[in-house]
């Protein structure tokens, strides 16, 4: 019993241990969506003023896998993310991805 018993707690220990390494991932993913759409929009101001104060929101981040064409272009996966200020919640920023490190489109949604 006292076997069973450590496998058990073993089996939950990594699997926690998993599912944090995920949520970093999925943050990361998400930081690097951010980015990109600072990098693409940096030649309009007032969106740069917007994505300059933006912090990503742990719990509003959400990874579709997608693995099919948007016309002939391939796309792995959309990142949609809710970003927020010291303040408020601005919005959400939405990426499309070739692969997981290659983002191909950046839209912001404010918040209204």
């Amino acid at each position: 019993m006292k076997i069973v018993t450590a496998l058990l707690i073993t089996s939950l220990c990594l699997a926690s241990i998993g599912a944090n390494a995920a949520e970093s991932g999925d943050i990361k993913t998400a930081k690097d969506c951010l980015a990109y759409g600072k990098r693409v929009m940096k030649n309009n101001p007032d969106m740069m003023v917007v994505l300059k104060q933006a912090k990503i929101k742990n719990e509003g981040i959400q990874i579709n896998r997608y693995e099919e064409k948007v016309g002939k272009q391939p796309v792995s996966s959309e990142v949609v993310a809710t970003i927020s200020s010291s303040q408020e919640i601005l919005g959400s920023i939405l990426c499309l991805y070739e692969s997981d490190k290659k983002p191909l489109y950046f839209h912001y949604t404010p918040f209204e």
